[in-house]
């Protein structure tokens, strides 16, 4: 008895050294706002990652192993973000990382995310400075340097010389401003003002417009509740001039909030892919219409599934990586299109398109292709 308990104790050993380890779940970690101005966002992105990782934990997993969220709030800001990367990475230890949303997330939390190593996959950041982040940062949303050659061509068709442009001091806005100024004539910026994070009174500002000849207003802000406050002061002051933005008033929650006052306003931004597919019907059924629009959603499904996917190639195979995996892929069919991504970990294959507010919702206008 004696020696089949110690062959039991032997084999129940080896079991414990070699099973578990295969059996522990897989951890992906999220930074996003999940409070804050910007919380609508990481509603939907994280609902987002919930609901395929409900999917793929259904399918299997990774290789039977378990997929589990570690949830951080980067509030859509730099110092909250490195906080939150801190955690997931170091005390947590995720696997990969889905996020940062906001460009200012992203790029505080990829030094260190470097260090440890790890991949992060954004669906949202589009900043140019997140190009030069690292070689762990990837994302499948184009880069502000190719939105903003679209929209210096967009003013140029519309013949459009005195611009006028109100930026929110963000890593986000920040870099648009800098990159639209270079694609413009250098006397076509005849108005280039900065306010604060989080500034809904621009009365003052609209009140100095009121005495300027301009063709055309660019309020460059972080938030649709921002850029619908300055679109109500701005009609409020009977200022009737064509707005153009990005891909931050491209939003229900814009129109829900601006009303009459974006009516005819316009944003040049990606393709509203997802619209009136499975994807949109099965998010609406679980979570309610996305507060910030189903291109977000369609963006962060194809990223969360894309990570996963490479977990589960490497994990059967030890010689290959996450990134190596990202970085080696060719095509990823996705909701948003095909793309892969450059040697900077931007993606590649994603066009443009010009929208307006028209009826109560965005409507796109036209197509744009941007040489990539």
């Amino acid at each position: 008895m004696k020696k089949l308990f110690s062959i039991g104790v032997v084999c129940a050993a080896v079991m414990a050294a070699c099973s578990p380890a295969s059996q522990e779940p897989v951890k992906i970690g999220y930074i996003g706002p999940l409070t804050g101005d910007f919380s609508g966002l990481g509603s939907d992105t994280l609902n987002t990652l919930e609901m395929v990782v409900e999917e793929r934990n259904a399918a299997g997993g990774v290789n039977g192993r378990e997929i589990v969220i570690v949830p951080a709030d980067g509030r859509c800001n730099g110092s909250d973000a490195a906080s939150a990367a801190q955690k997931i990475v170091n005390v947590d230890q995720v696997d990969v990382i889905f996020g940062g949303m906001c460009s200012g997330e992203t790029l505080a939390a990829a030094p260190i995310i470097e260090v440890g190593e790890i991949v992060a996959l954004s669906p949202i950041s589009s900043s140019p400075d997140v190009t030069d982040a690292g070689e762990y940062i990837f994302r499948n949303y184009p880069n502000d340097a190719l939105k903003s050659t679209a929209m210096a061509g967009y003013f140029a068709s519309e013949e459009y010389t005195k611009v006028a442009i109100i930026t929110e001091n963000t890593d986000f806005g920040s870099a648009f401003r800098d990159a639209i100024k270079a694609e413009l004539p250098e006397d076509v910026v005849v108005f280039d003002e900065v306010v604060e994070p989080g500034t809904k009174d621009f009365r003052t500002l609209v009140t100095r417009l009121k005495d300027l000849d301009f063709d055309v207003v660019f309020p460059n802000l972080q938030t649709p509740a921002n850029i619908a406050a300055f679109m109500q002061q701005l009609r409020e002051q009977g200022l009737e001039q064509p707005a153009v933005s990005h891909d931050v008033a491209d939003t229900a929650e814009l129109i829900t909030i601006g009303l009459e006052a974006v009516d005819g306003m316009r944003a040049i931004n990606v393709p509203s892919v997802g619209v009136g597919t499975e994807l949109e019907a099965k998010f609406i059924e679980k979570f309610g219409d996305p507060v910030m629009g189903i291109p977000f959603v369609s963006h962060s499904y194809d990223a969360v599934n894309l990570l996963i996917d490479a977990l589960i190639a490497a994990d059967l195979d030890e010689e290959l990586t996450v990134r190596d995996y990202l970085n080696d892929l060719e095509v990823y069919n996705g909701v948003v299109g095909d793309f892969s991504f450059d040697e900077n970990g931007d993606v590649v294959g994603i066009s443009y398109a010009l929208k307006e507010v028209k009826d109560g919702e965005w409507v796109t206008i036209a197509d744009i292709s941007i040489d990539q």
